[in-house]
C-alpha cells in the first residue's frame, strides 16, 4: 500500500467516523423522545389503565377514591423523579384527573382528533417552574370498547430523558471512536509492516545495500535512458582473498568487512548511482551520467583505488582490500540487465585472471559466446563417440636416462578441426562440468594401456592427471580400484598427478582421498609445483611420493640464478621428505645436464620426446634403449674426464 493510498484510506475512515458521530448526535433528541414515549406508556399502563379498566370510569368520571388513588401513585412517581405531572381526559376533552399541570388542562380539537384516531403525540414544553418537560399523550380504550375513550397525558423531565439518552449515545460514540481508531491503527501498522517487508525484500540484511531483486526492478528504468553519448555502466566487483579473511578470522569478521566495504562503495558513488550486494563478496554498481566508455573505465579504477586506499579493520585486525572489476556498457554491450551481468562477469574474471584490477568487456575475448556453446555440444558428442585419444610423454631418470614412466595426455580428434591440444578445449570442458566424465575416461584408457604394456613385458608406470573436482569426490578411490581390478594392473603402476590448487581448495578433504589412494598402493605426485600457493606445511602430512617442478622455473633455470636457487631448494626439500623430484618442460640438453648436477631425479619434456600415441611410443622406446646402450658403451671406453653426459645422446 502506497503512502497516498494509506492517506486516502485514513481520510475515508475519519470522515466515516465523524459522519457517524454527528449522526448519533442528531439522533440524540429523537432517541430521548422515543425513550420518553416508552416511559409514558409504562406509567399509563401501570398507573392509569387499571383504574380505568376497573369500572370504565362510570358516568364519564372518576370516583373520589380513584382520584385519590391516582394522586397517591403520581406522588410516589414524582418523589422518585420519574414524572412531573399526570392527567386523564375523556375523548371529548373533559378532564377527569389533573395533577399539578394547569398548562395541560385543555386539549385542542386537533389533539382530540388524534386521540380518536388512536395516535400518540408529544410536545416539548416548559413544565412547572419553567423546567424543560416532555409531554406525552396516549389514547387509551377500556377493555370493553374498540375506540379510544380516554387520553392520558404524562409530563416527564426532559433534561433527565435527554441526559439518559446522551449517556447511552456517548457510550456508543466512544465505542465507535475506539473501533475507528483501531481501524486507523491497523491501517498504519499494516502500512508499516508492508514498508518493512518491502525493504527486507529489496535490501541486503547484512550491509543495508539493495539486493539482486532491487537491481532487477530498478535497472530497467536506468538502462532505458542509456545512449551511446550517455552510456550506463554496470560494474561487477569481486573482492580478492575474502575467503582467507573468513577462514582466518571467522565469518563474523568477514561480515564486518563486508559492511565496511559497502559503506565505502556508497560513499564513493553519486546519489543517482546504484550499489547492490549480489551475494557473498560480490557487488554490482550501476553508474549513470557518463560521457563515454573511457569515463566508465576511469570510474571503475577510481572505485578500486578507493577500496585499496581505505583502512579496514575487523576484530582488531587491519585489513587491506583489493578486488577485480568487470565493466559492461549499455547500450553498447546490451540493454537487458541479464546481458550486462553476464558480460560484466566475463570481464571481471578476465581481470581476475590477468590481475589487471579492472577490465572493460570485449566481445573478441569472450569465451562464453555462441561458438563456445557449440563447442560444449561437440564435447558432449566427443565423449559419447569416443573422439578423445591419449598420447604418452616419457619421463627418464637421471643420470642413467632410463625411461621409468609415462604421463598420459589427452587429445581431441575433432571431426573437422583435426587433433586439438588440451588448451583448445579444456577450459570449455571444465566450465561445462564435463571434467569428471573425461577424467574417468582417461583413467580407464590409461590403465588398460598400461596393463597391455605389462602383458607385453614392458611394465611402465602411467601417470594420469586428476581434476580438482574429481579429487574432492570421496568415491574416487573405489572407482579407481575398480578400474585397476578390471584391467588386472598392479596399483603401483598407476600414478595420479594433482595440482597445487586441487589440494589447497579443500586440504582436509583432499588429504582424506589421497590417504585412501596411497593405502592401496597408488602413488601421488604434485603437478606444477611452484606455480601456485601450496603451503609447505602440507607436504610432510600428505601421502605424496613425487614433486613435479613447474616449467616456469625450469625453462629459465640457466638464465636466472634465482630460479636455480629455488629449484635447488625444492629438490633438497623434496628429497629430504623422501619424494622423487621430476622437472617438467625440459627442452634442451643443457637443461638436462644442469638438472643432473642439481640432483634432480627425473626429467620430462621435448628434449626427451613429445607426447606420442601408444603404438608410436613403443617404437620410440626400442630406439631410445638402443641409443642409451650405445652411449653407455661409449662412456665405458672413455676416461671419466673425457666422458660426456647422457644428455648428449638425446635428440631435441
Amino acid at each position: 500500500m502506497s503512502r497516498l493510498m494509506l492517506a486516502v484510506a485514513i481520510g475515508v475512515v475519519l470522515v466515516a467516523m465523524l459522519w457517524l458521530m454527528y449522526g448519533l448526535q442528531d439522533r440524540k433528541l429523537l432517541r430521548a423522545d422515543a425513550e420518553g414515549e416508552q416511559t409514558a406508556r409504562i406509567i399509563a399502563a401501570a398507573v392509569v389503565r387499571p383504574t380505568l379498566d376497573a369500572d370504565g370510569a362510570a358516568g364519564g368520571r372518576l370516583s373520589e377514591a380513584d382520584i385519590a388513588d391516582l394522586r397517591e401513585h403520581v406522588s410516589a412517581l414524582r418523589h422518585e423523579q420519574q414524572v412531573l405531572a399526570l392527567g386523564v381526559w375523556r375523548s371529548d376533552g373533559l378532564p377527569l384527573f389533573l395533577d399539578e399541570d394547569p398548562q395541560g388542562a385543555r386539549l385542542s380539537t386537533p389533539d382530540l382528533d388524534r386521540a380518536r384516531r388512536g395516535e400518540l403525540w408529544t410536545a416539548n414544553v416548559a413544565g412547572p417552574g419553567e423546567t424543560p418537560a416532555l409531554r406525552v399523550y396516549l389514547p387509551i380504550r377500556t377493555a370493553d370498547t374498540p375506540a379510544a375513550e380516554f387520553v392520558v397525558g404524562v409530563v416527564l423531565a426532559h433534561d433527565d430523558v435527554v441526559q439518559e439518552a446522551e449517556s447511552r449515545l456517548l457510550r456508543q460514540q466512544v465505542s465507535t471512536a475506539v473501533v475507528f481508531a483501531l481501524i486507523v491503527l491497523g491501517l498504519v501498522a499494516g502500512r508499516r509492516r508492508l514498508v518493512v517487508r518491502e525493504r527486507q525484500a529489496r535490501h541486503d540484511t547484512l550491509t543495508g545495500l539493495r539486493n539482486r531483486r532491487a537491481l532487477k526492478e530498478d535497472a530497467g528504468r536506468m538502462l532505458a535512458r542509456a545512449t551511446d553519448e550517455k552510456p550506463v555502466a554496470l560494474l561487477l566487483l569481486d573482492l580478492t582473498e575474502f575467503k582467507t579473511v573468513n577462514d582466518t578470522l571467522g565469518h563474523a569478521a568477514g561480515d564486518v568487512l563486508l559492511q565496511q566495504v559497502a559503506a565505502t562503495l556508497l560513499a564513493a558513488v553519486r546519489r543517482e548511482d546504484l550499489v547492490v550486494r549480489l551475494g557473498g563478496d560480490e557487488f554490482a554498481i550501476l553508474l549513470t551520467d557518463l560521457s563515454d566508455r573511457a569515463a566508465a573505465q576511469k570510474r571503475a579504477e577510481q572505485l578500486l583505488r578507493r577500496l585499496r586506499e581505505t583502512s579496514f579493520t575487523a576484530h582488531g585486525v587491519d585489513l587491506a582490500v583489493d578486488g577485480s572489476i568487470g565493466v559492461a556498457l549499455a547500450p553498447e554491450h546490451g540493454r537487458q540487465l541479464s546481458e550486462l551481468l553476464q558480460r560484466a562477469d566475463v570481464a571481471m574474471y578476465q581481470a581476475k585472471r590477468a590481475r589487471r584490477g579492472t577490465t572493460l568487456y570485449d566481445v573478441a575475448t569472450d569465451q562464453h559466446t555462441v561458438g563456445q556453446l557449440e563447442m560444449v555440444t561437440d564435447l558432449h558428442r566427443a565423449l559419447a563417440d569416443d573422439e578423445f585419444e591419449l598420447h604418452y610423454q616419457p619421463k627418464v631418470s637421471l643420470p642413467d636416462m632410463r625411461v621409468t614412466s609415462v604421463e598420459a595426455l589427452v587429445r581431441w580428434r575433432h571431426p573437422t578441426r583435426g587433433l586439438l591440444p588440451p588448451a583448445d578445449f579444456m577450459p570449455v570442458l571444465e566450465r561445462a562440468g564435463l571434467m569428471p566424465q573425461l577424467t574417468q575416461w582417461v583413467l580407464r584408457r590409461a590403465v588398460h594401456q598400461a596393463a597391455s604394456w605389462q602383458r607385453a613385458g614392458m611394465p611402465l608406470q602411467v601417470a594420469v592427471n586428476v581434476s580438482p573436482r574429481s579429487l574432492l569426490d570421496e568415491a574416487l578411490p573405489a572407482r579407481i580400484l575398480a578400474v585397476l581390478r578390471g584391467a588386472e594392473l598392479p596399483a603401483d603402476l598407476l600414478q595420479l598427478e594433482i595440482t597445487e590448487s586441487a589440494v589447497m581448495t579443500h586440504p582436509e578433504r583432499a588429504a582424506f582421498v589421497l590417504t585412501q589412494l596411497a593405502s592401496r598402493g597408488i602413488t601421488v605426485a604434485i603437478d606444477d609445483f611452484g606455480a601456485g600457493y601450496t603451503s609447505l606445511g602440507f607436504l610432510p602430512v600428505l601421502p605424496i611420493t613425487a614433486l613435479k617442478i613447474d616449467r616456469s622455473l625450469v625453462t629459465r633455470l640457466l638464465e636466472h640464478p634465482e630460479n636455480e636457487a629455488v629449484t635447488q631448494a625444492v629438490i633438497d626439500l623434496a628429497q629430504r621428505l623422501g619424494m622423487t623430484v621430476v622437472a617438467e618442460g625440459v627442452e634442451t640438453a643443457a637443461l638436462i645436464d644442469r638438472l643432473t648436477m642439481l640432483g634432480c631425479d627425473q626429467v620430462q619434456g621435448y628434449a626427451i620426446s613429445a607426447p606420442l600415441p601408444a603404438d608410436s611410443l613403443e617404437g620410440w622406446l626400442a630406439d631410445w634403449r638402443a641409443r642409451c646402450d650405445q652411449s653407455r658403451r661409449g662412456a665405458q671406453r672413455s676416461s671419466p674426464q673425457e666422458s660426456g653426459q647422457w644428455a648428449l645422446t638425446v635428440d631435441s
